[in-house]
C-alpha cells in the first residue's frame, strides 16, 4: 500500500491536534530515517542523516517490548494504534504515539506521531519528581499517584491507569480533582456509604503528614465497581512543592474482597443450613474432633453447643452410634469417597432405629482432612403398614357409617378413595381408578387453577387443612356448587395424605346469586329514580328560568327602554342597562333549554338530536354532521335521555375546550347493543396525562348505570374520538 500525502494528513489528523507533534518515520528494526525539526529539537536528536539512530534508543526498556508488538499488530492489521510510553529527553516523559504501517515495495516503514501528555506546568513539577523517584514512577509493580497538596495529580504510572481502566494521557488530563470526586465520581467505602474528598487517606496525609490506609470502592468507566488499596505517605515539602506532596501506593483489591464475600455467604449459608435442617449433621476432623453439628443433632443427643465445641465425637455420641458408623468415617478418610448406608442403632432403651448415613470428604484450606456427615431417621416400615392398614379399616367403617362425602389421597401412591355418598353426589358409580387428574379436569376451568394453587400452597407452607368452593361437573354434564375441605398429614417434614369431606352447596349458592340479582336489579331501580328525579327537577327549575324570571327580566327591560333620559349621560347608562338585560334573558333562555329534557319518543330521538345540533350551530363557529341507523324505537325513554345527555355533553366539552371546526356524530342501533360516536378535529389530548372533568365523569356515569362502556382515544394534536355502547336490554 502506498502512502500518499494526502493519507499522511489524515494520520495526523486523527491525533490530538493542540499540541505540537513529533513525527518520524522507521524502518521495522527501529532505525529512524525521518523526522521532524520538532522532534529533533526537543528530544535533542543527533542528525539521523549523518549517524545511526534507533527509536528503541529513546523508549524506556518497560514500554519496548508493548512498542515492539505494536509494530507486529499494525503491519499485519494494516492499520493504526495508540500507545502510550515514557520517551527519553534528558530524562523519561510519558508520552501519546500513533503508529501507523506505510507498506513501499514490499518492505514496511512506520510513521510514529507522538504528543506530550503534560503541559509546561506539569512538566516541570513531574521533572523534579522523576529525578527522585523515577524508578518508582516508571517501573513500580503497584500503582503509584503522586499528587500536591491540593489533591491535583502531579504522576502516575502505567499500573495507576490499568488499576482505574484508563489511560495516562486521561488521568494527566484531570484538573480540579476535589470537585470530580464530590459531585461527579461514585467512590465509596468498604461500608458502601460515599467517602467524601477531604476523607480520603492522601488528604488526610496531607493534613497530618503522617500515613494513612483505606479501602474505596470506585466505579469505572464501564460501570464496574472495583476495591483499591490506598497507601499514602507524606514527601516534605521543596522548593518547587512548598506545600509538600503526597504519594499514594494503589492495589486493586477486587478479587480478593470478592473471595471473601463469597466465603462469608458461604458461611451464612452453612450456618442457616446447620440450624434449620431437620436431620443430623455434623462434620469431624481425622482426629475425631467434632468441628460442627446441625440444631439438630444437639437437640437429638440434649448436647450443649458450647460444652461440646472441640471434644472428640465419641465423647459426645452414645457408643452405640459411634459402632454403628465408625467403619464408614474410616472408609471415607482412607478414600476420598462418599458412602451412604442404612444402619439399625439399638438406643439405652432397648429400641432399634434405622437411619440412613450419608458421610463424604470435605476440603480444607489448612490441609487437613475433614468429613462430613448426615443421618436420616426411618420410620418403622412393618409398623407404618400396620398403622396403615388399621387406618384404612376405619375409615372405610366410617364412610359406610356416614352420609357425608368423604375422599382420600394417598400422596405417596397416587391412589384415591371417595366413599359411596361422595359418588352418588356428582353421579358417578365408585371407581378406584379415577386419580386426582379426572377430578382436577372436571372441575370448572374457571375454578381449577384456582383450587390446584390452593392445594399446592397448603403442602408447600406445612399447612394442616385448606378449602375452597368451586364448581364440578358431574356425571349427566351439570356443574354443582362443591364445598370442598381437605386435612394434610405429614411425615418427617413430607406430605404424605390428605383426607377431606365434600358439601353439595348448589341450592345455597343459587340463592345468593338469586338474592343479589334482586339487589342489583333493586338498587337499579332507585337508581332510575334518582335520575327520573333529577331530570324532573332539571325540568321545573328551567321552566321556571324561562317562565317566571325571564318575564320579570323582560318586564324590567320594558320599563328602562321607557325611561326618558335628560343627558347624553343618562342615555347611555339606560343602552348598557338594557343591553345587559337582554345578555341575561338570552343566557337564561340558553340554561333553560339545557335543562329541560326533551319530550322523547321513540320515533323523534334523532329529531331532538337534529335541534340540539342547529341551535349550537346558530353560532356559525362550528359544522356539526349527525347520521343514525337501526330501530331508535328499541330504546327505553331512560336511554334515550342517557344518549341525548351524552351527546349534550360532549358537544359542551367540545365548545369549551376542543377548539375544533368540525365535529361527527353516528348514533348506530341493533337489537342487542346502541352505539354512538362522537368525533372532533380539534387539539387533543392525552386521556392518562389529563385529568377527567365534570363533563367526562358525568358521561361515565351514566354510561354505567346501564353496563355500558366508554371508551376515549385522543392525542394531542389530533382531535378526539368518543365511542359509548349501551347494551339495549337489561
Amino acid at each position: 500500500m502506498k502512502t500518499s500525502l494526502k493519507t499522511l494528513k489524515e494520520l495526523i489528523s486523527a491525533t490530538s491536534g493542540q499540541e505540537e507533534l513529533f513525527l518520524s518515520v522507521i524502518d521495522e528494526n527501529g532505525s529512524i530515517t525521518n523526522a521532524n525539526m520538532h522532534m529533533v529539537k526537543k528530544l535533542e536528536l543527533i542528525d539521523h542523516r549523518s549517524s545511526s539512530l534507533n527509536f528503541f534508543d529513546l523508549v524506556h526498556p518497560i514500554n519496548q517490548v508493548e512498542f515492539r508488538n505494536t509494530l507486529v499488530d499494525v503491519a499485519r492489521d494494516c492499520c493504526s494504534k495508540g500507545i502510550e510510553m515514557y520517551v527519553r529527553n534528558g530524562s523519561y516523559h510519558p508520552m501519546k504515539w500513533q503508529v501507523s504501517c506505510i507498506k513501499r515495495d514490499e518492505v514496511n516503514s512506520y510513521l510514529c506521531v507522538g504528543y506530550r501528555l503534560l503541559d509546561e506546568q506539569r512538566a516541570q513539577r513531574f521533572n523534579k519528581l522523576i529525578d527522585v523517584n523515577g524508578e518508582v514512577i516508571l517501573e513500580g509493580l503497584s500503582g503509584i499517584l503522586f499528587q500536591d497538596q491540593h489533591g491535583e495529580i502531579i504522576a502516575a504510572n502505567h499500573k495507576t491507569a490499568e488499576i482505574m481502566n484508563t489511560t495516562l494521557e486521561r488521568i494527566y488530563r484531570l484538573n480540579n480533582v476535589a470537585d470530580l470526586w464530590d459531585n461527579t465520581w461514585m467512590i465509596q467505602g468498604v461500608d458502601g456509604e460515599r467517602i467524601a474528598f477531604d476523607q480520603t487517606p492522601f488528604m488526610k496525609t496531607v493534613r497530618t503528614g503522617m500515613p494513612h490506609q483505606a479501602t474505596l470502592q470506585i466505579r469505572i468507566a464501564n460501570g464496574e465497581w472495583r476495591w483499591i488499596y490506598y497507601n499514602s505517605h507524606y514527601i516534605a515539602a521543596t522548593e518547587q512543592e512548598p506545600g509538600g506532596s503526597v504519594v499514594s501506593h494503589l492495589i486493586d483489591v477486587t478479587r480478593e474482597h470478592k473471595l471473601s464475600a463469597q466465603v462469608r455467604q458461604q458461611e451464612a449459608l452453612i450456618t442457616s443450613y446447620l440450624k434449620q435442617t431437620p436431620h443430623m449433621g455434623w462434620v469431624v476432623d481425622e482426629d475425631a474432633n467434632l468441628l460442627f453439628a446441625s440444631d439438630s443433632f444437639l437437640r437429638h443427643f440434649e448436647i450443649d453447643a458450647a460444652w461440646a465445641a472441640g471434644k472428640k465425637a465419641t465423647d459426645v455420641v452414645p457408643a452405640s452410634v459411634t459402632i454403628a458408623v465408625y467403619d464408614q468415617h474410616v472408609k471415607v478418610f482412607e478414600t476420598g469417597v462418599s458412602a451412604e448406608s442404612t444402619q439399625q442403632v439399638r438406643w439405652a432403651d432397648g429400641a432399634n432405629y434405622s437411619f440412613y448415613v450419608h458421610t463424604f470428604p470435605i476440603e480444607s484450606h489448612s490441609g487437613k482432612k475433614l468429613v462430613g456427615g448426615q443421618a436420616i431417621r426411618l420410620p418403622d416400615k412393618s409398623k407404618m403398614e400396620k398403622e396403615l392398614r388399621e387406618t384404612h379399616a376405619r375409615l372405610l367403617t366410617y364412610s359406610k357409617a356416614t352420609s357425608d362425602a368423604i375422599w382420600e389421597w394417598d400422596m405417596q401412591t397416587g391412589q384415591m378413595f371417595r366413599n359411596e355418598s361422595l359418588m352418588n353426589m356428582i353421579g358417578y358409580q365408585v371407581d378406584t381408578s379415577k386419580g386426582l387428574t379426572w377430578w382436577l379436569r372436571s372441575i370448572h376451568p374457571e375454578d381449577r387453577n384456582r383450587v390446584a394453587d390452593k392445594v399446592k400452597e397448603a403442602t408447600d407452607n406445612m399447612q394442616q387443612s385448606w378449602q375452597d368452593a368451586y364448581r364440578f361437573k358431574c356425571a349427566d354434564g351439570t356443574y354443582k356448587y362443591i364445598q370442598d375441605r381437605g386435612f394434610v398429614f405429614y411425615e418427617n417434614g413430607l406430605p404424605v395424605k390428605m383426607i377431606g369431606s365434600l358439601q353439595d352447596i348448589s341450592v345455597m349458592k343459587e340463592l345468593e346469586l338469586k338474592l343479589a340479582d334482586e339487589r342489583l336489579q333493586k338498587q337499579k331501580e332507585i337508581s332510575e329514580t334518582v335520575i327520573r328525579v333529577q331530570e324532573k327537577e332539571r325540568t321545573r327549575i328551567g321552566h321556571e328560568l324561562h317562565d317566571n324570571v325571564n318575564q320579570i327580566l323582560s318586564t324590567a327591560k320594558l320599563f328602562i327602554d321607557m325611561i326618558k333620559p335628560s343627558g347624553r349621560e343618562q342615555k347611555d347608562l339606560r343602552e348598557k342597562t338594557s343591553s345587559y338585560l337582554l345578555m341575561a334573558i338570552e343566557e337564561i333562555r340558553k340554561l333553560s333549554r339545557e335543562l329541560v329534557v326533551p319530550h322523547l319518543k321513540h320515533e323523534n330521538l334523532a329529531d331532538v338530536i337534529r335541534t340540539l345540533i342547529d341551535d349550537i350551530q346558530l353560532t356559525g363557529t362550528i359544522r356539526i354532521s349527525f347520521t343514525h341507523s337501526g330501530d331508535l324505537s328499541v330504546l327505553t325513554p331512560g336511554r334515550s335521555t342517557t344518549i341525548f345527555r351524552i351527546i349534550q355533553e360532549q358537544l359542551k366539552n367540545i365548545l369549551k375546550h376542543s377548539k375544533a371546526n368540525t365535529v361527527t356524530i353516528s348514533l348506530d342501533t341493533n337489537e342487542a347493543r346502541a352505539t354512538l360516536e362522537i368525533t372532533d378535529n380539534g387539539k387533543g389530548f392525552n386521556p392518562k396525562q389529563t385529568h377527567p372533568g365534570i363533563g367526562l365523569s358525568n358521561i361515565h356515569e351514566r354510561t354505567l348505570f346501564y353496563n355500558g362502556d366508554v371508551d376515549i382515544s385522543s392525542a394531542p394534536g389530533n382531535g378526539c374520538r368518543l365511542k359509548v355502547t349501551i347494551p339495549v336490554n337489561d
